[in-house]
């Protein structure tokens, strides 16, 4: 259950990470949403499931090496606007900062539905990367 939410996430993280960009305009850098993005999904994570059960997916004992270890594996501190979309696509930082927000938003119930798809609890995660005049 808790790996099919980590995997949604971290196929949202991917589309951030790879290809070519654009202009990102005003708001929240790649590198600071997919920071942001991985520390509010550690916060859900820890604040909806038990140590225990956090313990049996594989999850660090406390939050914050939960962040430590997502933000390094899903590579972060290397996110710019020029790297995070790929093709055509490009980097929107109002969709990437309404990401973060719905994110932090998400209750506990969805956080624990097994059938949770992060693009689909989070909208505007599946838009951070948006292809012009589409």
């Amino acid at each position: 259950m808790l790996a099919r939410l980590t995997i949604g996430f971290v196929v949202f993280v991917g589309v951030m990470a790879a290809g070519c960009g654009g202009s990102g305009g005003d708001g929240i850098s790649p590198r600071a949403a997919c920071e942001d993005a991985q520390a509010n999904l550690c916060e859900r994570l820890y604040a909806c499931y038990t140590a225990g059960e956090l313990a049996s997916l594989g999850f660090p004992s406390n939050e914050a090496a939960c962040v430590t270890r997502l933000q390094e594996s899903e590579g972060c501190a290397k996110q710019t606007v020029e790297n995070s979309c790929v093709g055509n696509a490009r980097y929107s930082a109002s969709n990437a900062n309404l990401c973060v927000e719905q994110i932090t938003g998400l209750a506990c119930s969805q956080v624990r539905d097994p059938n949770l798809v992060l693009t689909q609890a989070a909208p505007a995660c599946g838009k951070v990367c948006v292809i012009p005049g589409g």
